[in-house]
């Protein structure tokens, strides 16, 4: 009697699967991550705008007690300013000169600072050479012995370039970002009075100085965002209509009333 052999045979599961992902898991994984990355990024953005404004505040906080210091040297008296828009000017009366000698002269260089000015400098016609940027920070012309409109109107008795003429220190500006482009960005002052010639101010300013240094970008509009720095040493972080809203309401002729946004 023969024995009949029978062979047992392994077979593999019809529902087992290969290892790995399929086509749609891996596209459904890389749209997530960049969904993420897409979430991430402007955050960072933001983290790092957020940082380079608190040290942009201290150095505008550090520029006013290196003021105070120079007023209790002098007799009270504030710095002034010396380099015109586009020109030369007379660099050893400017702040930016004159209070080296009571701060680092690294704090005149605003980290939110993109001007090209700083290295190539400003060309002006028939000049020898380009004219450069000295500092971020211009100074409130309505404070300057030489640049004043009240100055020029009714004469040295009518300058406010002392803290014992000025009513309201904490509600007028010393110190605000110069504009990166054009002549202005080469000066240390922007001239405030001319700010009134037409209905929408803060264009007019922006040829002067920065009024959205704060915002990352060029904004320019009422409510652009800029870092200013006040009498009283105080520093904070505006719109351009809560510092300028016409010639009878503004927080840099210290005759003028506050703007009405503040009231």
């Amino acid at each position: 009697m023969s024995k009949t052999r029978t062979s047992t045979s392994r077979s593999t599961p019809r529902n087992c699967r290969p290892a790995g992902f399929t086509l749609v898991e891996v596209i459904v994984v890389v749209g997530i991550i960049g969904l993420l990355l897409s979430l991430t990024f402007p955050a960072l953005g933001s983290i790092k705008l957020a940082a380079l404004n608190a040290k942009d505040i201290s150095q505008i906080r550090q520029l006013g007690l290196a003021h105070r210091v120079y007023q209790q040297v002098h007799s009270d008296a504030f710095v002034d300013v010396g380099l015109p828009h586009g020109g030369y000017g007379d660099t050893a009366r400017s702040f930016s000169e004159t209070l080296q000698s009571y701060t680092s002269t690294e704090i005149m260089r605003s980290p939110l600072d993109k001007s090209a000015y700083w290295d190539a400098g400003l060309q002006e016609d028939g000049s020898e050479a380009p004219v450069r940027r000295r500092t971020s920070y211009g100074m409130n012309n309505y404070l300057s012995r030489n640049y004043s409109p009240m100055v020029a109107i009714e004469g040295p008795a009518a300058a406010t370039d002392r803290m014992t003429r000025i009513k309201q220190p904490d509600k007028v500006v010393c110190f605000l970002h110069m504009t990166e482009t054009g002549s202005y960005a080469v000066s240390d002052h922007p001239h405030v009075e001319s700010w009134s010639f037409g209905p929408q101010p803060w264009k007019l300013a922006s040829n002067q100085i920065a009024v959205s240094a704060a915002e990352g970008e060029v904004k320019i509009q009422e409510m652009a965002k800029s870092n200013y720095g006040f009498l009283d040493g105080s520093v904070d972080t505006r719109e351009f209509n809560r510092v300028y809203e016409n010639a009878q309401f503004n927080a840099f002729d210290p005759n003028a009333g506050i703007p009405l946004s503040e009231s």
